[in-house]
């Protein structure tokens, strides 16, 4: 049993508002995270953290063991949905008490959680080459198993994002371009907010060559359960290869892929280039970003535009300037050497008063009107960059030295981001539908709250003040009502 001091002198701290102010200690268990319970409620609910606890080792000597490696991992979750990624961190939140109650321990003298030395004794043997497929295709499980009903079509958004390292981790390595900087690039797979997998990849791995094996394992896997699903891709230009597109085309996958440009493309956009200038031209007359010196002329618009003092004619100001635009969207068949098939693209132009803005993108859709594919369809893609904005922002730690080890951290980011999801969406409040991982975490999960116990129940007491109480209520009475 846990014993705490509470015996403090009361401490003057001087005077509020022409009132005296005392600092005093009381007896019972206080915490800042009251949401962790609820997020713990959640996972016993959808079981993301007991079905990964099947699937990754425990290499440590089990007479040795105090705490369980679904503890462990669900203690873990906690901290990472709570904004605090460092293993370390659990040095001193694995004593708090809403994340004992959050895995089931006696909030005022129960057992405290693992410590960071813990954590990373079991981190470090968790993943490694004999169960690291079965630990990628979690998300996609879970993604299954959840469904109540029968899917008849998903559309897949892929992506991969940069996590910078500091060290001589395996696979670290360094990555020029936009990125400069040693790094992990792992690659991510969203069913709109759904994670479906997070590869750990490293940092000089290319999309096009990591790609495949990835959408064939969460494609197979959503087959095998609904065989006439009708399944899209939509992904950037990196990951256009001869190979992908003749898997998409027999597996009857539909597909919006961007391509980099080239001069044969260019060649086939001359007309719709010729037609976006002209049109801009009869609009709004000569571009005014264009030739020698553009930035300058670009920056001094930009100040002028800022300096107005009036914020209802900057505001127009800075529209009108951004509306000067003309979009032609057309289409042509194209087929390099490496091809076997003809294919649809669909050319963007924007013209505007920096010049030419051109898109290209590979549909599988032979028909449609290329405008509306575009905007309508492939715009969407856009969704994956803020769902992994949103992943990010449960961390961005891999530090471990072992690559595997890494690949846990990921998944764990993973399983955190997804609770909050199932919390969203099942759960808050409908002003709750649309919010990241950080409006959740400060609305549900960062909580002051009481803790004391009586001798026939634990009372867990928050400030019915609180700005954030009645949706804290709310949440609690819809889960507790599942």
């Amino acid at each position: 049993m846990n014993s705490r001091s509470s015996r403090f002198k009361p401490v003057e701290i001087g005077n509020l508002d022409g009132t005296r102010a005392v600092l005093e200690a009381i007896p019972e268990e206080m915490t800042a995270f009251g949401g962790v319970p609820m997020l713990a409620a959640v996972e016993k609910e959808f079981g993301l953290v007991a079905e990964l606890s099947k699937l990754v080792h425990d290499r440590r000597a089990q007479h040795m063991v105090k705490h369980e490696k679904y503890d462990i991992m669900l203690q873990r979750s906690c901290q990472i949905a709570l904004g605090f990624p460092d293993g370390n961190d659990c040095d001193f939140l694995r004593m708090d008490a809403a994340i004992m109650a959050g895995f089931n321990r006696d909030p005022v003298s129960g057992k405290w959680g693992v410590s960071q030395e813990g954590l990373s004794r079991f981190e470090s043997k968790a993943v490694d080459r004999q169960n690291v497929k079965a630990v990628r295709e979690v998300f996609v499980n879970h993604f299954i198993r959840v469904q109540r009903k029968r899917l008849k079509k998903v559309v897949l958004d892929c992506d991969g994002s940069m996590i910078k390292t500091y060290g001589a981790q395996e696979g670290s390595i360094y990555r020029g371009g936009k990125y400069n900087h040693t790094m992990y690039f792992p690659l991510k797979i969203f069913c709109g907010d759904w994670l479906l997998a997070t590869v750990l990849r490293s940092g000089d791995q290319s999309e096009a060559k990591t790609i495949l094996d990835s959408l064939k394992m969460v494609v197979g896997k959503l087959r095998d359960k609904w065989p006439r699903l009708k399944v899209k891709v939509r992904l950037d230009a990196a990951f256009g290869s001869p190979a992908l597109y003749d898997w998409l085309r027999r597996n009857r996958i539909g597909y919006e892929i961007g391509m980099a440009s080239n001069s044969v493309l260019d060649s086939y956009a001359k007309t719709y280039k010729k037609m976006a200038e002209e049109q801009f031209r009869n609009y709004y007359g000569e571009p005014m970003f264009t030739g020698k010196d553009w930035k300058k002329r670009a920056q001094a618009e930009h100040a002028r535009i800022g300096g107005i003092e009036d914020p209802a004619k900057r505001m127009a100001e800075e529209k009108a300037l951004k509306s000067r635009r003309v979009r032609i969207v057309g289409e042509f068949a194209y087929k390099p050497e490496k091809w076997k098939n003809w294919e649809r693209v669909i050319c963007r132009v924007d013209f505007t008063d920096k010049g030419f803005d051109i898109h290209y993108v590979v549909v599988s859709v032979q028909v449609g009107i290329p405008q509306r594919i575009y905007e309508e369809e492939y715009c969407k893609r856009g969704l994956a960059e803020q769902c992994i904005g949103r992943f990010k922002q449960t961390g961005q730690r891999l530090s471990a030295q072992q690559f595997h080890a890494n690949q846990f951290r990921l998944t764990m980011y993973g399983v955190a981001y997804m609770l909050l999801v199932h919390m969203r969406d099942n759960y808050a409040s409908q002003s709750l539908r649309r919010s990241d991982v950080e409006t959740m975490r400060k609305k549900l999960l960062l909580m002051p709250m009481l803790i004391r116990r009586t001798e026939k129940k634990i009372v867990f007491q928050i400030s019915e003040n609180h700005i954030n109480a009645k949706e804290f209520f709310g949440t609690w009475r819809r889960i507790s009502a599942a």
